[in-house]
């Protein structure tokens, strides 16, 4: 039985190293930023960045109470992104 807990907690932990490196992967292709939620053709917005289409999963819905502020032209401060005209924390 603890066995398979220690098995579990392993491979969870495996799972959330390689997720995280895959979303560094990510923004590592991104062509720049989204403007007004939306990318030149065959890319997608992804946490305020363009990215090429099929390498990141769907945008997650974002619990507007998260958001730091409105955007103002588009743009946020610091490390944050504009989504839907809200500002979120970049690591959400």
């Amino acid at each position: 039985m603890n066995s398979k807990i220690v098995l579990l907690a392993f491979f969870l932990a495996i799972v959330s190293v390689c997720l995280a490196q895959r979303k560094e992967d990510i923004f590592a292709r991104a062509v720049g930023p989204c403007i007004a939620d939306k990318c030149q053709s065959r890319h997608t917005c992804y946490f305020g960045q363009c990215v090429p289409d099929g390498i990141a999963p769907a945008m997650p819905a974002l619990d507007k109470s998260a958001a730091i502020g409105p955007c103002i032209n588009y743009l946020c401060p610091g490390n944050s992104f504009c989504h839907q005209g809200h500002c979120y924390n970049n690591n959400i």
